[in-house]
């Protein structure tokens, strides 16, 4: 195995740094036990046949002796060294049985202390040494269990050392399945052995299998119960994983790391409600400030806006001058257009802690503050910064672009989409995004090419696909592709076939329920001259939009009395580029 995954490292690391080293003297050297008690040493040196003399038979009497002396004050490597090799002189020299059991025994102890403190040592010392310490370890484990195949400590080491870098995934493998066979009558460790194999398992089914196993024999292991929730979640059986989950979670209500993550791989798999119900058993079980904050988020996300906020304010309440919670409860409370409040929470966080002024999230905030309040310079010159910070962002430099296209700059919009297609050419909402401000400026031409190189980049969008937001988001590419091939004042660039064509898909995924989408539908059949379905979409458009009370209501009744007079319609924006300088913001208002 060449390389093994950091969570791996982590695990094998945290347990290595926590390994005990063996007393000075285990229960089972401090004598000779009868013969019929000792297991075979399983690999016993052939250069010693059966003697019936006993007196030839223990040669190695004398160094067997001074092993066991030296074996009460042997505390560093070096002392340990000494003790293994008078047993292994003794060994060789030659014992009778009983002597060779308890030499054996003896000597796997001592090889099993010393790899225990080299194991610990590793913490310590630099890269190339690390390694170096973990191969001695287990070279010294291997010899251990040769003598002493009952070594259950030395099998689980040197599988967690076999989890490191470089490590042997098959011999983490055989050395766990050692340890389980010897740990029948200990289930809690059996069952901690069971997770440790199933973390090197190459087929989901053996872990699967292993993690059962080990819930079977210890069902108090969280780790297992977290292991197994994660496969689950991997092998798509989400009521499996919850169920996992929930385990964990009311057992260990505090465990906000576990939960985040948790939390998200539901979020992931488009499951908030579960994801909800799971935070909210934790909150019933142990009401905590960050759990409220993760609820909270959760709300926001489905836009219930009025739970979200009743979530934070209880996180207020636990911890008043918590920073985040404020800057979270201001973000929504902007989500509601409550400003006051937002600007509030926001003062409030900074003034709590004036060090998080310049945080990326920080900025954003104010910057949308700003944008709330209509000073759309300072909210530029905000998402200007984070930009600059972050230029890799893609999401700051189309907030940027998106500020500038608010701001009647579209050819700024433009150049900064120009540049994100760069490196991502088939990114449909960016697409989407510099084909509405190629059409802003005029150029209708270039706005199609992008409209349609959205369209084939989405594919074949069905009305049974579950994710909304793709149905939403090829919707408005499909209406405002065709809403351009339906009225563009060039006859050049007019398709009134194809903009009839998607105008009914578009139509069709927002369920005939939009009014700009019906009046699109409507001008495709203008451009069609069928002016009777013309005249029948739009008057559905401009019904939807009285009722929705439309902010484009009047166009919407503009369009509806020039399809009455058989006109097509023709529209034709010539947005003019503000080329009013940019203020810095040391010149602009203060939040």
């Amino acid at each position: 195995m060449t390389s093994c995954p950091t969570r791996l490292l982590a695990v094998a690391t945290a347990v290595i740094a926590s390994v005990a080293i063996s007393p000075v003297l285990s229960a089972q050297e401090t004598a000779p036990q009868p013969a019929e008690t000792q297991p075979a040493s399983p690999q016993e040196p052939t250069s010693q046949p059966p003697a019936a003399d006993s007196k030839e038979a223990n040669q190695g009497q004398a160094d067997l002796d001074e092993a066991v002396i030296k074996r009460i004050d042997a505390e560093s490597v070096e002392e340990l060294e000494a003790v293994s090799a008078l047993l292994e002189s003794a060994i060789n020299k030659g014992l009778d049985e009983e002597n060779l059991s308890f030499a054996n025994k003896m000597l796997g102890s001592i090889l099993l202390q010393r790899s225990q403190m080299l194991a610990a040592a590793m913490i310590r010392a630099p890269g190339r040494r690390q390694v170096q310490l973990r191969d001695e370890a287990l070279q010294g484990l291997q010899e251990a269990v040769e003598y002493d195949s009952t070594l259950v400590e030395a099998y689980l080491l040197i599988a967690r050392l076999n989890l490191l870098p470089g490590g042997d995934k098959d011999a983490i493998t055989e050395a766990t399945t050692r340890a389980i066979e010897l740990l029948k009558d200990d289930p809690v460790e059996q069952s901690a052995a069971y997770v440790l194999r199933a973390m090197t398992r190459d087929d989901d089914q053996d872990r699967l299998e292993d993690l059962n196993a080990a819930i079977e024999a210890d069902p108090t292991n969280l780790k297992a119960f977290e292991d197994r929730a994660a496969l689950r979640l991997k092998t798509g059986d989400v009521e499996g994983a919850i169920a996992d989950l929930e385990n964990v979670l009311l057992k260990d209500p505090t465990n906000t790391e576990f939960a985040g993550r948790a939390v998200q791989q539901l979020v992931d798999l488009n499951r908030v409600d579960e994801a909800i119900r799971l935070v909210t058993k934790m909150l019933a079980a142990k009401p905590s400030e960050g759990m409220y904050r993760m609820r909270a988020i959760l709300y926001r996300s489905q836009e219930k806006f009025d739970e979200a906020i009743s979530d934070l304010n209880k996180a207020v309440a636990m911890q008043p001058k918590d920073p985040m919670t404020l800057l979270q409860r201001a973000e929504i409370a902007l989500d509601r257009e409550d400003v006051k409040s937002a600007k509030e929470d926001f003062r409030a966080a900074v003034e709590i802690a004036p060090q998080i002024e310049n945080a990326d999230l920080v900025v954003a905030l104010r910057s949308r503050i700003a944008l709330a309040e209509n000073r759309i310079a300072d909210a530029i010159n905000d998402a200007q910064l984070l930009s600059d910070r972050n230029p890799d962002n893609v999401f700051h430099r189309l907030r940027l672009a998106s500020l500038y296209s608010l701001d009647n700059r579209p050819r700024k919009a433009i150049d900064i989409l120009s540049s994100v297609l760069e490196s991502d050419p088939k990114n449909v909402p960016v697409l989407r995004s510099r084909g509405d401000a190629l059409l802003s400026v005029g150029d209708h031409s270039a706005a199609i090419e992008d409209y349609e190189a959205a369209v084939e980049a989405i594919g074949n969008i069905q009305l049974t696909d579950p994710d909304e937001q793709q149905k939403r988001e090829a919707a408005g590419v499909y209406n405002n592709l065709s809403w351009v091939l339906a009225t563009s004042p060039n006859d050049s660039v007019r398709d009134g076939r194809r903009a009839l064509e998607l105008a009914e898909k578009a139509a069709k995924l927002s369920d005939y329920q939009e009014a700009h989408i019906l009046s699109t539908l409507g001008a495709a059949y203008a451009e069609t001259g069928d002016f009777e379905k013309a005249i029948e979409w739009s008057q559905k458009a401009v019904e939807l939009g009285e009722a929705d009370e439309h902010e484009q209501l009047e166009q919407l009744e503009k369009e509806l009395e020039s399809y009455r007079k058989k006109e097509p319609w023709r529209e034709k924006q010539e947005t003019e580029e503000n080329e009013v300088p940019l203020l810095s913001p040391d010149d602009l208002i203060d939040t």
